[in-house]
């Protein structure tokens, strides 16, 4: 897949609107933009939403804040408008309930549910309410990400267990990317929310090496969150993973390499990831460098053509030939 030039992002409100044309604009919107639902709002003020989207290739991030409402996606729906698509939602804030099939789940601020669009759902939440929701595509999240059909939803809870970690991280994948559209590519995109959703999966399936995944999806994606300071350090990556950084570089044993190399590691593919950008080429490769936590043009050098076997002017020519 290859990235695009720029990651627009597209906004719609509902608070300007009288409150008679409220829900109909939002379930309209909705229909073309995200997933075709029905609605409620029980507010003396009608439905009060926000949403922000922002398509990162197949994969979308939204932003949705409201007050208190339901929606509904009845088997109705789903014939009239269908859907085929695996959702990440993160409560961010409120308390919510999400009844698909047999089951219904109590949500709380902090918790991930994840949901197949195909099957029907109602979603409610009781206060003022606002979340991150990632809309991956059904085909690509079960050959990248499960081999198992999501029959019923998968609710992670934030408080606790694996989910206290992958949770917090999604939240700084999505804010950061909200943030600086432009510093993400779609395939740095694919590649975290893949990693994260992975590893979630691994900790609902009970598999023993949950917990090092956990830790160790921790550690990336907190590195490729400050790719650009160049001051992280192993001991931030260990502490923002909530380990000491003797455990982590243990779990990092296996791979062969300590937090160190890992570090330099994410510094040198985000380099290449850029330098093969088109809409990166009138940056210096002494500015991608430094955009990658590098302060020596020698030592980028060096490192990068003993990682990629290229120049990081080869890779840019190669890139532009392609």
């Amino acid at each position: 897949m290859q990235p695009t030039a720029a990651h627009p992002v597209s906004q719609i409100s509902t608070n300007t609107l009288p409150p008679s044309q409220r829900l109909d604009y939002w379930e309209s919107y909705n229909a073309s933009m995200l997933v075709g639902l029905k609605c409620s709002a029980f507010s003396d003020d009608g439905l009060l939403a926000t949403q922000r989207n922002l398509m990162m290739g197949d994969i979308r991030l939204a932003e949705i804040q409201a007050n208190e409402h339901v929606i509904e996606r009845t088997p109705q729906m789903v014939r009239r408008h269908p859907k085929d698509s695996v959702f990440a939602s993160l409560i961010l804030e409120s308390n919510a309930f999400f009844y698909q099939g047999s089951s219904c789940t109590q949500l709380e601020p902090g918790d991930l549910i994840l949901y197949d669009t195909r099957h029907a759902y109602l979603f409610g939440f009781t206060g003022s309410m606002r979340q991150f929701l990632l809309d991956t595509p059904a085909d690509w999240f079960y050959q990248s990400c499960s081999h198992s059909s999501l029959t019923r939803p998968l609710h992670v809870p934030g408080g606790s267990g694996p989910g206290r970690v992958l949770n917090a991280a999604l939240r700084r994948l999505a804010a950061g990317t909200f943030a600086e559209p432009a510093s993400t590519s779609a395939d740095q995109m694919h590649q975290q929310a893949g990693e994260l959703l992975r590893s979630l999966l691994a900790g609902d399936t009970g598999n023993s090496s949950a917990l090092r995944a956990t830790y160790l999806q921790a550690a990336r994606s907190h590195i490729d969150s400050q790719l650009d300071d160049h001051t992280l350090d192993a001991e931030r990556v260990a502490g923002a993973a909530g380990i000491t950084l003797r455990h982590l570089n243990r779990l990092l044993e296996p791979e062969g390499r300590t937090v160190s190399q890992l570090i330099l590691e994410r510094r040198l593919d985000r380099a290449a990831s850029l330098l093969r950008r088109r809409d990166m080429q009138r940056y210096s490769i002494a500015e991608i460098s430094w955009r990658c936590g590098f302060s020596s043009p020698a030592h980028f050098a060096r490192t990068f053509r003993a990682r990629h076997a290229l120049t990081p002017t080869q890779m840019r020519e190669a890139a532009l030939s392609g």
